[in-house]
């Protein structure tokens, strides 16, 4: 209160002077009181705490299924979180795909880039695994915009590898750090298995950078703007999503590998969260079951 008072009085409460002007006979108590409560009205709200009992939901789910796990659970808008396993590395399969967009936004926002710049795809850019660039063979144009929208919205490895081409992967990890994200690390390109290292992430790595996309600040709001658009047009729903009511709002981009099933999203009905499940050792539809679970347990306790 002190503080705030000397606060007040030195800056001459503007907004009791105001108030003072409106309404003849204020009392220079009276407007110090209200310059009070404005200060403290511009303050920012204490943290709102976890929901109850989620921590336990989400250890339980977890640990119902075959396979490891790592779960992050957080208000969209960062007041609160809770994890299981949150910091520990895992291999990330397309879920890095976040980071490189972060990057190519991130180049396109200082000019390095374009978004609407045109990449022609080459023989040699041809790989397999999921996405629709690969069917039309080489020769084909596209700006890094429509890009974006297929490695994230498709997964598409042939645009992720020209994206990271045209970024480089040490910027990405640059980016990566520079951002927050602890152990996130593009080792190789998409399908690129013979490189001898694999791409990692975690679990609070990755609700982090969909906190950023949500609040409005991966790069910028219009930036981020975009990366939501294009996690909203997921093609593939299976996981996470499968949890949620019917007819939910699960913004969000998955990862698959080998005994690696991985799902990230925003959920934007009523109370905006991040959720997140990082899997290992689980084949897909153990993965699923597990999601399913997490999903239910996060709505059930934050409603």
């Amino acid at each position: 209160m002190t503080v705030l008072l000397a606060s007040c009085l030195l800056a001459g409460c503007d907004s009791g002077q105001e108030k003072q002007g409106e309404a003849a006979g204020t009392s220079d108590v009276e407007a110090l009181v209200d310059c009070v409560d404005d200060t403290r009205a511009g303050e920012a709200a204490a943290p709102v705490s976890a929901p109850e009992g989620l921590r336990d939901a989400l250890e339980q789910a977890t640990g119902a299924h075959a396979g490891t796990y790592a779960v992050a659970c957080a208000s969209a808008d960062g007041s609160w979180s809770v994890d299981v396993n949150g910091d520990e590395p895992f291999v990330s399969a397309s879920i890095i795909k976040l980071a490189i967009l972060g990057t190519l936004l991130d180049q396109a926002q200082s000019g390095a880039l374009s978004l609407d710049d045109s990449v022609t795809v080459g023989p040699s850019d041809i790989v397999g695994g999921t996405g629709v660039i690969q069917a039309s063979g080489a020769g084909g144009s596209y700006t890094y915009r429509q890009l974006a929208a297929y490695m994230i919205q498709d997964s598409d490895n042939v645009a992720t590898n020209l994206i990271i081409d045209a970024v480089g992967m040490s910027a990405v990890n640059e980016y990566a750090s520079e951002i927050g994200l602890t152990q996130t690390a593009l080792n190789r390109r998409m399908m690129d298995f013979a490189a001898g290292d694999e791409n990692y992430t975690s679990a609070n790595d990755v609700a982090h950078m969909l906190q950023l996309i949500y609040q409005g600040k991966l790069v910028s709001s219009d930036a981020s703007e975009f990366a939501l658009d294009l996690l909203k047009g997921q093609h593939d729903n299976a996981g996470l999503l499968e949890g949620l009511p019917a007819g939910s709002v699960f913004a969000h981009k998955t990862g698959t590998l080998d005994g690696v099933f991985n799902d990230g999203g925003i959920a934007l009905d009523r109370n905006p969260y991040v959720m997140v499940v990082l899997s290992g050792n689980a084949e897909r539809s153990q993965a699923q079951a597990c999601m399913v679970d997490v999903a239910q347990a996060a709505d059930a306790a934050i409603g």
